[in-house]
């Protein structure tokens, strides 16, 4: 067989390399003479170590391993080719250097756009200021300083299990990301007392409501959140076409309808269904939803086409709200209902008759398919 990628140049190989972990790049230098050199220009940095998956007596030797190629790649790389992209994820270790290693990814000539870290360690201020990211993904940081914020390339902000220290609060870091289009803001341990700017460009965002002030996300088109405790809302979400939010008590739904009803143009909704029984002495017990009322929320008469309920357990409650949206979904093209792998350790018999009861309803939409799962 002819080796194509061999005829390839050097520039299109290493813009391939850029895909593959830093580990497996560094391994093609045995490869020839050619790609000895090659992998020195690859523009990506990208290690995981991850010792779970490792035998308790290999853990140091695995350890020394993966810092030795990670000084090796540093070391032996072409300083003077860009490092486009720096990934780095080291679970439950600190390497000594990190905090080096970082500031090295975002300073100079490094020039670096895409920043995504997985890591228990400070994280240098310096990456605030970073203007050729177009891509930050932080997990497991703390953060001590955020005074300086100038991100104005910055397109993706993927924030998880974040810690801010105190009098840091999260409207500073996004002060400066005024241009992003995807934000991920969950598990933060932080403040959030100041005043946010509108994020005019914002398209997807995935929240946990409490840290965020809805009103700066109302213009996205994806919205993916845990649950919406405004019961009140002052706006409606004019561009929302996709919702993903969750429910927790057999009332819920009635405030689901009530957020619909500020979706004009909503074609997919998921709902996640996370019942915990908070008294033993109603487990089980099912509390019967009166009649939904009038008028029916406009985007699901003329603009639904995806309706999908995850965790489903067949309770009267969440029946009945499936019965709603495929009795008034005019143009619903699919319903879905994923019972999960042990929603209620429901039977196969049971499953069936769920199935069953849901197939005998009405359906507004002559195209909809009632998909079980």
């Amino acid at each position: 067989m002819a080796d194509r990628i061999s005829n390839l140049p050097d520039s299109i190989v290493s813009h391939i390399l850029s895909f593959v972990p830093t580990k497996e790049v560094v391994a093609t230098s045995v490869l020839s003479k050619r790609w000895n050199i090659l992998w020195r220009s690859v523009p990506s940095f990208d290690f995981d170590y991850n010792h779970t998956d490792i035998s308790s007596d290999k853990v140091e030797e695995a350890y020394s391993h993966f810092l030795h190629s990670v000084y090796s790649f540093l070391l032996w790389r072409d300083m003077d080719q860009p490092l486009r992209r720096f990934r780095l994820r080291c679970y439950f270790m600190h390497p000594l250097n990190i905090e080096t290693w970082i500031k090295v990814a975002v300073s100079g000539s490094a020039k670096v756009r895409h920043l995504d870290l997985d890591m228990s360690c400070v994280l240098p201020s310096v990456v605030f200021s970073c203007k050729t990211l177009v891509v930050l993904k932080l997990t497991n940081l703390t953060v001590e300083d955020i005074c300086f914020v100038d991100l104005p390339l910055l397109k993706i902000l993927h924030l998880n299990h974040l810690r801010l220290l105190k009098d840091l609060d999260l409207s500073n870091l996004l002060s400066g990301c005024l241009n992003l289009e995807d934000m991920e803001v969950k598990n933060l341990v932080c403040e959030s007392k100041g005043t946010f700017n509108r994020l005019p460009k914002l398209v997807r965002a995935s929240i946990h409501e409490h840290l965020l002030p809805l009103e700066i996300v109302k213009d996205v088109e994806v919205l993916f959140i845990d649950w919406i405790y405004q019961r009140n809302l002052a706006f409606d979400f004019q561009n929302l076409v996709q919702l993903e939010l969750m429910v927790q008590l057999s009332k819920d739904w009635h405030v689901v309808l009530e957020v619909l009803k500020h979706c004009p143009k909503l074609q997919t909704l998921v709902i996640c269904i996370f019942k915990i029984s908070l008294n033993l002495d109603f487990a089980g017990h099912e509390e019967v939803v009166l009649p939904y009322p009038e008028p029916v929320p406009a985007c699901i008469l003329l603009h639904l086409k995806t309706c999908s309920l995850k965790d489903y357990s067949g309770s009267i409650d969440e029946f009945q709200f499936a019965r709603y949206i495929m009795e008034n979904a005019k143009y619903l093209r699919t319903m879905t209902i994923c019972t999960g792998n042990d929603a209620d350790n429901n039977t196969h018999g049971e499953k069936l008759d769920m199935a069953r009861e849901l197939s005998s309803c009405m359906k507004s939409s002559n195209t909809c398919t009632l998909s079980f799962e």
